[in-house]
């Protein structure tokens, strides 16, 4: 896991060609998650897919997500390029279609070029721009590339990346920030061995370019656009960018001008020409007129031509073979020759609004494309030729078209043939079928699309009219695929052919969960309004006349903020015929329902609930019945701040908390990869909210080098599951419009584990300073201590020390080495010894060793530095987010609060706590009447400020992902100036 599982970013890393290996291995060990698969397309990138056809082989290429793909849309071969954290933004191939550059738009963002035949990386270019490229173009001469910054996100301040912006001009002086947020275009050699552009200039402009291009007959010139403007650029090496941008007056023109879609350069002329959203092309030429407005060396618009009204021009192009051609909105395709006179259309496509075109790679000096006319002949009588080609839509479809398809008589013939079908819309969610090679996809546009993995083709298709499904569940039977409605509907589907059984609306809020009973006979939904509903599968009115079908049983608003679990207990539990649902929300309650009851007034809330957490806010929960023997009534939760608990249902106490994996965000969801395995043989597939997707091996005691994190997908997260044979993951990545399937192989993690050391050994790495530390030998000392003092220290008689020390030790200990718990943590930890080995054994654990005390402190300490800030919120708080300090005494006061709420602390304390801390007991000479948050934290408390210390942040080694980071410390006592003594 920990090392080489997170080494997904580096496979875009090295600098020069021998330094890579073919992305498919990762040197030496392989991956616990390769992605296997990748379902989707970045539908709305404008060119964004290329043809790397020619006559032996049938790939093109597109990026889904943050993945660049090479598909065979012949053998339905994937060879995937992966190394990219944001979603790829802009592509191009070299005209040899020997060379991919893909560039993406975010933090830590990269330009890569990779060689196509054998999908590898040549070079990187890390930040080419401060928020990443927008646009970009490769030279028809290779070795330059030219790109356009993406334009800041709103209400953030350029960043300077480390690759972009230097300016071309030596001697160039800081910029302000002004000209920062400015866009700025750069070129770039991407051969040579140098990591910045070669010039770069500020796009003087508010308005944002979005294309740009060489001139092909001389790529010393660029063209770009954006809605309103259109600039043309001049540069050479180490000579500042030159560039104007011709006006252009409606009034000229006696018409209005639509914005601007894409801009080329027509050949052999001094022509360029653009294209808009009203279907018209403004024409830029040379002009010996003088008209005081432009210098007879620049171009200027000379004639606007109407060519298809009321249609968006979003895709234009200059093919030597074919001319000018142009996508539009209506989703044809038409062709022109160089005065734009129509030669040829397609307009019976029919896939949706063209967002590229992209033709095979044509045998050199090949006679047989001549354009029509072009022979001297008229051009009425010769036949219209040209290479076939690929048509992108805006619906994620693409669709091979031939040219002979122009003469075919009826459009079904002429339609084209659809090489690959994306997901048109974000795609929330996702399951796989509990028997069957089959996983369901739901997105926003109303699809439910049921694919075979195994043979990857599209098995059954439903759209929603007018309905929006959010989350997709089978039963575990296999017969039932419950859908989940933003609207609150929920309707239950055959999974054999889709047909409705039935339909619920009992919220008018988004489905966020649903859940079956292990036996499939009962359902359990959360709304976004915070309310829980169980449907029942049994007779109507309970008579045994009436044949079964699904009904309401029962709804609870049990929450008063929102549920972020929902799980049902398993077989486990049904000896006493007891089955439960239990809900979990970040008001920090788990709800425990007795669903059985529920023949007589519904599913009864068995109180009290149990508080999960005191601070941190829990993300999710799930049914846990592994590790100890006969302990397995019991629900794992997860919360932010890193940790899992694991809970008895029995008798509500904490059995478990353990570290959770700390790559980027917190653990949200969790769902075990195998059937009926438990201990060593079982792991747990975890997702994040955000970016993570990984493996963990049970059972779950917090050891980092027993689970791996990668970057799954460049945005959230939606929905994870695994396949009935544990053999695959899927994950949807809602926004980004891709499912990805990956390979799981837990061997990785087992090996990483094993080599990771025995004992407390990884506990240890854990700590400040690691084995030979200060922190540890204090540790020790602190352990020897305890042992003495149990024994009452002050004795003659000859100790017999037994190297261990009994519980109630441990929260002394915990204070001492800086961890100061509260009554619940305390209550907790006891409990989790006293029961450690209450399933085997059926006794209680009263005394603890060294080594378990070391990994229930790593386990249990905050992950998170209590730090000034901290203090400034919790006072924040308890003012009510009033502003102004927080008084001392009355009823809202300080005093009152730390004696009357949470967990109360008496007059005495608070005075033996002032004492220690400042050296006076006196709480009115300690405190003003007006207690400010900073100086009760820094004066009294003694907290240093957190950003004085220097804070690790958590598992920064294992981390190739770029995750900000900063405000994790891996270990919060650093910034603890006190340690309680251990009275």
């Amino acid at each position: 896991g920990g090392g080489d599982a997170m080494a997904a970013g580096d496979n875009a890393a090295g600098a020069s060609e021998n330094a890579f290996m073919p992305s498919g291995s990762s040197g030496g060990e392989g991956q616990a998650l390769n992605l296997h698969w990748t379902l989707g397309i970045n539908k709305d990138v404008v060119g964004g897919v290329h043809n790397l056809s020619d006559a032996e082989s049938s790939d093109m290429f597109y990026a889904a997500a943050h993945t660049g793909v090479i598909f065979d849309y012949n053998s339905g071969v994937q060879r995937l390029l992966q190394g990219h954290v944001n979603p790829i933004t802009a592509t191009a191939v070299s005209k040899d279609k020997k060379w991919i550059v893909t560039a993406d738009t975010g933090p830590d963002s990269m330009m890569v070029v990779w060689e196509q035949k054998s999908a590898t990386p040549v070079k990187t270019f890390f930040n080419p721009h401060p928020y990443g490229v927008h646009a970009l173009d490769i030279a028809p001469k290779f070795q330059y590339l030219v790109t356009l910054s993406a334009p800041a996100p709103i209400g953030e301040s350029a960043q300077q990346g480390p690759g972009g912006d230097q300016g071309g001009k030596a001697g160039d002086t800081a910029k302000s920030a002004a000209e920062q947020e400015c866009q700025s275009i750069s070129v770039w050699d991407w051969p040579a061995d140098r990591d910045t552009p070669i010039c770069t200039a500020a796009v003087g402009t508010q308005d944002v370019q979005t294309c740009v291009l060489f001139n092909a007959w001389d790529s010393n010139e660029i063209g770009t656009n954006g809605k309103r403007r259109v600039f043309f650029w001049t540069w050479d090496v180490d000579q500042p960018f030159q560039f104007y941008s011709p006006a252009l007056a409606p009034r000229d023109f006696k018409q209005r001008i639509g914005d601007y879609t894409q801009t080329i350069f027509l050949e052999d002329s001094t022509q360029a020409a653009t294209g808009t959203v009203d279907g018209d092309v403004v024409i830029w030429d040379l002009s010996l007129i003088v008209d005081g407005l432009s210098r007879p060396d620049e171009r200027r618009a000379v004639k606007i031509i109407k060519l298809c009204p009321e249609v968006s021009l979003n895709v234009l192009m200059v093919h030597d073979k074919a001319r000018v051609v142009i996508g539009a909105s209506d989703g044809a395709v038409r062709f022109y020759d160089y005065q734009f006179r129509v030669q040829a259309w397609f307009e019976d496509i029919s896939a949706g609004a063209v967002k590229s075109i992209s033709f095979d790679k044509s045998p050199e000096g090949d006679e047989d494309f001549e354009a029509p006319g072009a022979s001297g002949g008229v051009g009425v009588e010769d036949d219209f030729k040209c290479p076939n080609f690929l048509v992108s839509t805006g619906s994620a479809l693409v669709v091979l078209v031939e040219s002979r398809l122009f003469y075919e008589l009826s459009p079904d013939d002429r339609r084209g043939r659809l090489v690959l079908q994306g997901l048109d819309s974000p795609v929330h969610g996702l399951s796989c079928h509990p028997s069957l090679p089959l996983v369901a996809v739901c997105g926003y546009s109303g699809f439910l699309h049921l694919w075979n993995y195994n043979a990857r083709s599209l098995h059954l298709v439903k759209v929603f009219e007018k309905l929006v499904p959010h989350i997709l569940q089978f039963s575990p039977d296999g017969k039932i695929l419950a859908v989940g409605f933003t609207n609150g509907f929920c309707k239950l589907l055959k999974a054999s052919d889709l047909s409705e059984i039935v339909s619920f609306r009992e919220s008018r809020d988004c489905v966020t969960h649903a859940v079956f009973s292990y036996d499939s006979s009962y359902l359990a939904l959360a709304h976004a309004d915070r309310g829980t509903c169980i449907f029942r599968f049994t007779h109507r009115h309970g008579d045994k006349n009436y044949p079964k079908e699904w009904g309401l049983c029962g709804k609870h608003k049990a929450h008063w903020r929102p549920i972020v679990g929902l799980c049902f207990s398993g077989p486990e539990g049904d000896k006493t015929d007891k089955l439960r649902l239990f809900s979990l929300g970040e008001d920090r309650r788990l709800v425990e329902y007795s669903v059985k009851g529920s023949e007589f007034g519904g599913p009864q809330i068995v109180s009290p609930d149990t508080v999960v957490e005191q601070e941190a806010r829990p993300t999710g929960c799930m049914w846990y019945p592994f590790g100890g023997k006969g302990d397995n009534q019991k629900v794992l939760t997860m919360n932010d701040e890193y940790k899992f608990k694991i809970w008895n249902t029995a008798n509500r106490s904490c059995r478990r908390t353990a570290l959770a994996p700390t790559y980027g965000d917190p653990v949200t969801k969790m769902t075990p990869v195998y059937a009926g395995a438990d201990g060593e043989e079982q792991f747990m597939l975890y997702a994040t909210h955000e970016k993570v997707l990984g493996l963990v091996q049970l059972p779950l005691d917090g050891n980092p080098n027993k689970c791996m994190g990668l970057i799954a997908h460049p945005g959230q997260i939606s929905s994870i599951s695994v396949d009935y044979q544990g053999q695959y993951a899927f994950t949807c990545g809602g926004a980004d419009l891709t499912v990805n399937q990956w390979l799981i192989d837990p061997q990785p993690v087992a090996n990483a584990n094993v080599s990771g050391g025995a004992g407390i050994e990884p506990y240890v790495k854990l700590l400040d300073g690691g084995e030979d530390g200060e922190f540890f030998s204090d540790m020790k000392d602190y352990f020897y201590y305890a042992q003495i003092r149990s024994q009452d220290e002050n004795t003659t008689k000859a100790r017999n020390l037994d190297g261990t020390i009994p519980v109630d030790e441990i929260p002394h200990l915990m204070c001492a080495l800086g961890y100061f718990p509260t009554l619940l943590e305390i209550k907790n930890m006891t409990a989790e010894v006293k029961y450690s080995k209450f399933g085997e054994t059926g006794e209680y654990v009263d005394r603890i060793g060294f080594e378990d005390l070391v990994r229930l402190f790593v386990n249990h300490r905050p992950v998170f530095a209590v730090g000034a800030e901290q203090i400034k919120q919790a006072f924040e708080a308890m003012n009510r987010h009033e502003p102004g300090p927080l008084a001392r005494d009355g009823a809202a006061g300080l005093l009152s609060l730390l004696t009357t709420r949470g967990e109360k602390m008496t007059m005495e304390e608070l005075e033996r706590c002032f004492e220690a801390l400042v050296g006076d007991a006196s709480i009115n000479s300690v405190l003003d009447e007006e207690v400010d948050a900073l100086h009760f934290a820094h004066e009294v408390l003694g907290l240093a400020d957190a950003a004085s210390v220097e804070q690790p942040v958590a598992d920064e080694s294992m981390l190739a992902l770029s995750m900000d980071g900063g405000t994790k410390s891996e270990w919060g006592g650093t910034t603890l100036a006190l340690s309680a003594p251990a009275n």
